[in-house]
């Protein structure tokens, strides 16, 4: 027995671009049921294709196309890797700034020791505590080695 599939497609713009393809090739599929069969079938080949590595190359010069794609997603992967890395640690150091300042007026509040606003903001407590200075450079060690 056959295995049959049922999709439901609930995101608009994918269905209005399924329907408008189908319209303008009406006359090669003539119903939906094998238009839908075709881009399913094309769908797989490009995710064994781009995901799984399988392709059938017919020649070399396919081989190369295909290893030039590769190498510019895999550059483009990289510059993606490492934008978001430096959001990230952009991030990390406000929130490390932010922690600190936190910390550090907490310490103040149970010596009853009055914090001005104006020593907040110039970053008077932004410094780490020594305590979890030493901590990351423990941490870094650890991550860091290679």
């Amino acid at each position: 027995m056959k295995e049959q599939y049922t999709i439901r497609i609930y995101d608009s713009r994918i269905a209005d671009k399924l329907e408008n393809v189908f319209e303008n090739n009406k006359d090669i599929y003539g119903t939906k049921n094998p238009f839908m069969v075709d881009c399913v079938n094309r769908g797989l080949e490009a995710i064994e294709r781009d995901l799984s590595g399988q392709n059938k190359l017919e020649n070399l010069n396919d081989l190369y196309n295909e290893i030039h794609l590769t190498v510019n997603k895999l550059n483009n992967l990289i510059k993606l890797c490492e934008k978001n890395a430096r959001e990230t640690m952009a991030n990390l150091t406000v929130n490390q700034k932010l922690l600190s300042c936190n910390y550090n007026l907490l310490l103040g509040l149970t010596e009853n020791l009055p914090k001005k606003k104006d020593f907040v903001e110039a970053g008077m407590y932004d410094d780490l505590p020594d305590r979890f200075e030493d901590l990351l450079e423990e941490v870094l060690k650890v991550y860091l080695k290679e």
